[in-house]
């Protein structure tokens, strides 16, 4: 939660109102989802709809990433997405080629922050990451076991 707060802080510092929030379903999906709405409410931001992905789980991952590219894309279209939060990093490192291959330029258009920070540093585009502290986290798995 902290982490998807810390992204649309930064975002919104660069000057964007209207940030979108694209997750894949995992354990961890809840919690960005929770820090996001709760920075975009605290900093007065424009609610972008929700994913479709938050309505409906996608059946693999292709769907997934289709859905999550024509989702970014009419965003862009309609001038009510400028900011995109996308977890995970591999996942945006794929779709930023694809955006840029339907005419959405990265970054002019589509600013990306990928949250975890696993392979960030492999993307063509530079790519800013949220890099959550894995280390305390196994510290506090292990403390919990």
């Amino acid at each position: 939660a902290h982490g998807a707060a810390e992204a649309v802080a930064h975002l919104a510092g660069l000057g964007h109102r209207a940030i979108a929030l694209a997750v894949q379903d995992s354990p961890t999906a809840p919690r960005l989802r929770v820090g996001y709405r709760a920075a975009v409410e605290a900093l007065g931001l424009t609610p972008v709809s929700p994913s479709p992905l938050d309505e409906t789980p996608s059946r693999s991952e292709a769907d997934r990433f289709e859905r999550t590219l024509e989702y970014l894309c009419q965003g862009v279209a309609s001038g009510n997405v400028t900011a995109a939060i996308v977890h995970s990093d591999a996942d945006a490192i794929v779709l930023i080629p694809r955006l840029q291959a339907r005419g959405v330029r990265v970054p002019e258009d589509l600013a990306v922050i990928a949250y975890d920070d696993e392979v960030a540093s492999l993307a063509d585009l530079p790519l800013t990451a949220v890099a959550p502290d894995k280390q305390a986290v196994g510290a506090a798995a292990a403390r919990l076991l």
